[in-house]
C-alpha cells in the first residue's frame, strides 16, 4: 500500500514539474556551434554588445519558404562584450562593424508544442519559452526571464522572433 502512495506521488510530482513553465524546461544546445548556422550578427552600440543569432538548417529553410517555425525550433542568442579603446568608446572594424571581446551569456528560445499554456495573456509568447546560460553553458544561480517575453510580446507577428527576417534571407 505504502508503495503504491509512494508511486502515486511520485507520478503527481512528475507531472506538475514538467508542465510548469520556466527556463528550466529549454536544455542548453551544446552543439549549436557546429551544428546550427550562425544566419545574423547584430551590433548593439547602445549596449556596447556584438549578437551572434544561431538556427538549425531545418529552421533556416522553414522560414525561407514562408513556412511556421517547427515544434523543437532552438535558437540561440550569443552576447559578446564589444571591445573598448582607451576612452570606453567601442572599436570598430574596417567596416565598421564593432569588435567582439569575449563572451559573456547566451539565450537560448526554445518552441515545444504545449509549452507557454501558464503563462497569461499577457505574457505569453506562442510556444515560446526563454532561457540564459553562462559564456560556459551553465545556468546562472537566478535568471528571471519575464523581461524575454516582456520583449518579444510584440513580435507576436513574426511569432516572437525579433531575427525572422534575417532567417528568411539567411546563407
Amino acid at each position: 500500500m505504502i508503495y503504491r502512495l509512494l508511486l502515486a506521488t511520485a507520478l503527481v510530482l512528475l507531472l506538475i514539474t514538467s508542465g510548469s513553465a520556466g527556463p528550466d524546461k529549454v536544455a542548453f544546445p551544446a552543439d549549436y556551434k557546429t551544428q546550427h548556422l550562425l544566419y545574423t550578427t547584430v551590433d548593439r552600440h547602445d549596449q556596447k554588445t556584438v549578437r551572434e543569432f544561431y538556427a538549425s538548417r531545418e529552421t533556416v529553410q522553414r522560414a525561407k519558404a514562408g513556412q511556421p517555425l517547427p515544434s523543437g525550433t532552438v535558437l540561440t542568442m550569443e552576447i559578446h562584450k564589444a571591445k573598448l579603446d582607451d576612452k570606453g568608446e567601442p572599436v570598430r572594424d574596417a567596416k565598421g562593424y564593432l569588435v567582439k571581446d569575449g563572451l559573456t551569456a547566451v539565450f537560448v528560445m526554445e518552441k515545444r508544442t504545449g509549452w507557454g499554456t501558464e503563462y497569461s495573456a499577457d505574457l505569453r509568447n506562442g510556444e515560446w519559452e526563454y532561457a540564459r546560460f553562462t559564456s560556459e553553458g551553465k545556468p546562472p544561480a537566478q535568471v528571471d526571464t519575464i523581461p524575454c517575453f516582456q520583449c518579444h510580446k510584440p513580435k507576436s507577428g513574426q511569432d516572437f522572433v525579433f531575427t525572422l527576417p534575417q532567417l528568411t534571407t539567411a546563407p
